[in-house]
């Protein structure tokens, strides 16, 4: 058995089967149920992978689930052998600041102002970008590995509806870089696209925040 990562969530790799259990850790504790997303994600894999999408597909030696195992919520994935280390090239934040309100590690003021800026940043995307389709949630480089027939992706926990922008502002402030952003920029639109990056930040604070209390505190 081999840890893969221990991060929002736990991810195991069952070895030597090509089984890799993905168990929801922190992201159960702010969530107050992980199950839902687990399941949401396993329906919407299950679908890809049946298409011939470029996915992680679920396992097909166990019930890919999602499970309940010692009060654990858990779904199991076919593993999928890549070069670790490298990513390929890359041309909810709502019951987080809840969470960190409850455990008194954001305070109500910093609340109600990162609430405030989400609020006011999306309904500016919303206005230049209505188009909404369905989004992976969390589009960066290293929720994909690179394997010899190409590029898979992974962890689809976060998926959801909403502009384009989002994903590829996800894409440009985590290692897209200035490739992405002109791309987005020539579609979208300067304002656009910095309004997106700056609500994917609000997320990314508030998870920081949370993170480096978890460090602390031992959750």
């Amino acid at each position: 058995m081999t840890v893969l990562k221990d991060g929002s969530n736990l991810l195991v790799h069952l070895a030597p089967a090509p089984v890799v259990l993905r168990v929801a850790t922190f992201t159960a504790l702010i969530r107050g149920n992980g199950l839902p997303w687990l399941e949401r994600e396993v329906s919407l894999i299950s679908y890809l992978a049946g298409v011939g999408a470029s996915v992680m597909p679920p396992s097909d030696l166990v019930p890919p689930g999602p499970h309940i195992v010692g009060g654990w919520a858990m779904s199991a994935w076919q593993f999928v052998d890549h070069e670790r280390g490298i990513v390929p090239d890359p041309l909810t934040a709502l019951r987080a600041i809840q969470f960190g309100v409850d455990r008194e590690v954001i305070g109500a003021g910093a609340a109600d102002e990162l609430r405030g800026r989400r609020d006011s940043l999306l309904e500016d995307l919303l206005s230049s970008a209505p188009e909404i389709q369905a989004q992976h949630g969390d589009a960066f480089p290293r929720n994909s590995l690179v394997t010899k027939t190409g590029v898979v992706w992974i962890d689809f926990e976060d998926c959801c509806s909403g502009p384009l922008l989002w994903d590829l502002a996800t894409l440009i402030r985590q290692g897209g870089g200035e490739q992405v952003a002109a791309v987005v920029r020539a579609r979208f639109g300067d304002v656009a696209m910095r309004n997106a990056i700056a609500l994917r930040q609000v997320q990314v604070d508030v998870w920081n925040i949370l993170h480096d209390a978890r460090q602390i505190n031992g959750w």
